[in-house]
């Protein structure tokens, strides 16, 4: 549902919410920390910068780092910069179909449940929310066991 403009800058703000407070990561260091290609990444931090979401300097001690804490920025506000509001998920069954309880496509209820719920997460989730380490979680088999 995201594109990998979004995707990448996700993933390269979840890691500046690792780093301590005041402290920043040089591009190189996010880009390898991220697996996200240096050039992209510069354009996508230029993009973060001039929405306020993080600040940049030069030199000795530079880099990047969050411009407000994690847990003050939700990732619809990072969605939306790059996708737009406009490009929420629509019909599916038709992009240019509008779909709604007036005028419902065949799939409308299933999808409705899946698209409000994706919202939701999107403006309910902080960039702390994604960028907690989670512990190792056995994974349960389809039989129910855990291995």
């Amino acid at each position: 549902m995201l594109s990998h403009t979004s995707e990448y800058a996700l993933r390269a703000l979840a890691k500046l919410a690792q780093v301590s407070r005041g402290e920043s990561l040089l591009g190189r260091e996010l880009a390898e920390g991220t697996g996200i290609p240096p050039s992209y990444l510069s354009k996508i931090m230029l993009s973060l910068r001039n929405a306020g979401l993080v600040v940049a300097t030069r030199g000795t001690g530079g880099g990047y780092m969050l411009l407000r804490p994690a847990d003050a920025i939700h990732l619809i506000d990072v969605v939306q910069l790059f996708e737009g509001p406009a490009k929420r998920p629509q019909c599916l069954l038709g992009p240019n179909r509008e779909c709604s309880e007036k005028d419902p496509c065949t799939a409308h209820d299933s999808w409705s449940t899946v698209r409000k719920t994706y919202l939701d997460f999107l403006e309910h989730t902080t960039l702390y929310d994604i960028s907690q380490a989670r512990p190792h979680q056995s994974q349960i088999t389809p039989t129910g066991r855990a291995h």
